[in-house]
């Protein structure tokens, strides 16, 4: 971590010196690289493609410290982007799913999986795999049926010489349970990161996806190269977003003037930095968010003599993808596909019963606690007004009024602390500006007051205290408007989830709903030393794969495939 950190900051170095003006474009060693593990590459429309994300070090393939973020792009013919998925990286580990609706249209498409850190390279700036997506409800003319016999990829089981993967038979009924259990030749294995998919062997035309082994041996070093004027920065801590100010006449700095993000929520993130000396802000997220909305504001005295400009969101050059024109299905197929239907189209008309869940959620802690006073009003006497609320509860607290504009100020600061400057308002994580606003909100449905009334450093900016309202639903909405703020949407990253996994033990329960599920089992994060994994069979019979991908904590890659029948 320390040898990252003195790269990093020789790359800050060479960004703001006059390095650029030699003749070489500067180079640094750290890279990453990125490997995909797919439960399939061929889908019909009402399928689930899963996935885990692995983010390494090409050095030694051991999981990359340099990306907290990584991003995901199903991209079909004319580079439409047909989804893309924010991740955040644990340990260079991330996990995710997409439904395939009925609106995506026959054809292969190109998954992209990749960090903004290697973007900096030369070459080969993401992961690319190929699936094909099969949509049964177009017409014959769309989905251009030929009479060609479709090649299906051999099933072949893949022996890992350090992990064997142990079933009690071969062969299996209908919803009986099976038990996994592993052996190892190589102990060192046992440590890793690793993925388990259980899914009917394909009787679909299939692309062939590089395997772990395989992705390791053909998948380069390539060196991080700075370009002086579009280098990216690596997401070293989360999410970056990234804007600058300039000024209205041209005469006032544009250099240490504060800009603050806010992103509302039940667990509101809040941010204040200061610009540099060309007026740029950067701004690193560096915990879990859960609404699109962000507010970026010039949170200064000033800030009607600025102009703000929030940086659009990063998009991956596709200019270089290359897809397959002349795609078409043979009529062969046409019995496969519809089983596939209609599986996928009884076990989603039955979700509610077997119903993914989300993984619980940990919400980070407020930024300022524990160190507040606390006044859940609804302990209080209810007052109508803001003003008669701060007077009446909130001891510390006090307004003035001048020249029709209201302040807020803490009366009873430590004397130890006394600074000059005005507290931190917030209104569920904004930073508010102006206090008129906060006064003409409804005092009822403010939740709780919190204050801290002593001095207080936030941002790179000395308060003389901190004063955060927080609404019951969450929801305030600033009706600020002006050249030194901007509001828009963003991504939302995704949010980790637990997979269904039926339970026969008691067959009252799903006795009487019919289960046609291709894919047993999707463990993204198998804990191989478990001393056994167990999963169902479905109604579905014939010849059911089990694959196991990842990378040990040595970087060894690992990959298994064994096959066992259900009839």
């Amino acid at each position: 971590m320390d040898r990252l950190k003195k790269i990093l900051i020789v790359v800050f170095i060479i960004a703001s010196s006059n390095i650029w003006a030699q003749k070489d474009t500067p180079t640094i060693s750290t890279s990453e690289t990125v490997y995909l593990h797919l439960n399939s590459t061929s889908f019909v429309s009402g399928e689930t493609l899963f996935y885990k994300l692995y983010c390494l070090n090409p050095e030694n393939y051991k999981e990359s410290k340099i990306s907290k973020v990584a991003y995901l792009e199903l991209i079909g013919a004319n580079n439409q982007v047909l989804f893309k998925h924010k991740l955040f990286l644990n340990n260079g580990i991330t996990q995710g799913d997409f439904f395939i609706p009925s609106t995506i249209k026959t054809g292969t498409y190109k998954l992209l999986a990749y960090t903004k850190w290697m973007q900096n390279k030369l070459e080969s700036k993401s992961f690319e795999s190929e699936i094909t997506i099969i949509n049964p409800f177009q017409s014959d003319s769309e989905n251009k049926i030929s009479s060609k016999n479709s090649i299906i990829n051999e099933s072949l089981e893949v022996l890992n010489s350090g992990i064997t993967i142990n079933l009690d038979k071969k062969k299996f009924t209908i919803r009986e349970l099976i038990n996994l259990k592993f052996s190892f030749q190589d102990e060192f294995l046992k440590k890793g990161n690793y993925s388990l998919s259980v899914r009917k062997v394909q009787d679909l035309p299939s692309i062939s996806k590089i395997n772990p082994t395989d992705f390791k041996n053909s998948d380069a070093v390539q060196k991080i190269v700075l370009d002086e004027n579009n280098y990216i920065l690596p997401e070293l801590r989360g999410e970056i977003i990234s804007g600058k100010i300039s000024s209205k006449d041209n005469l006032n700095s544009i250099s240490n003037i504060s800009v603050s993000l806010s992103i509302p929520g039940k667990s509101f993130t809040t941010k204040l930095v200061k610009t540099n000396a060309d007026g740029k802000f950067y701004f690193s997220i560096d915990k879990a968010y859960f609404d699109s909305n962000i507010i970026i504001q010039i949170a200064d005295k000033s800030k009607d003599e600025f102009i703000l400009y929030v940086d659009d969101s990063f998009t991956l050059n596709k200019s270089n993808l290359k897809f397959e024109n002349d795609f078409s299905l043979s009529s062969n197929l046409k019995s496969v596909i519809e089983e596939h239907s209609i599986a996928s189209q009884i076990d989603n008309t039955y979700y509610t019963k077997k119903a993914d869940t989300l993984a619980k959620i940990n919400y980070p802690t407020l930024f300022y606690e524990p160190f507040v006073n606390e006044y859940i009003l609804d302990n209080y006497n209810r007052f109508p007004t803001i003003k008669e609320t701060i007077i009446e509860v909130v001891k510390e607290v006090n307004y003035d009024k001048n020249d029709g504009k209201y302040s807020l100020r803490l009366n009873d600061y430590d004397p130890n602390t006394q600074i000059n400057e005005s507290p931190l308002v917030l209104i569920d994580g904004l930073v508010v500006q102006d206090i008129n606003e906060l006064f003409e909100y409804k005092a009822s449905d403010i939740y709780k007051i919190c204050t801290i009334n002593t001095g207080y450093a936030y941002g790179n900016k000395l308060y003389s205290g901190l004063i955060s309202f927080i609404t019951k639903k969450q929801d305030f909405e600033s009706k600020l408007n002006g050249d030194f703020i901007v509001k828009r949407k963003i991504e939302l990253p995704l949010l980790k989830k637990n997979y269904f996994k039926p339970n026969y033990t008691d067959k009252s329960t799903l006795d009487r709903i019919p289960d046609y599920r291709y894919q047993l089992l999707w463990l993204p994060e198998l804990d191989i030393n478990a001393s056994n994994i167990s999963f169902y069979t479905s109604d579905k019979i014939g010849k059911f794969e089990i694959v196991i991908e990842g990378f040990s904590d040595e970087g060894i890659p690992v990959y298994l495939k064994k096959y066992f029948v259900v009839e």
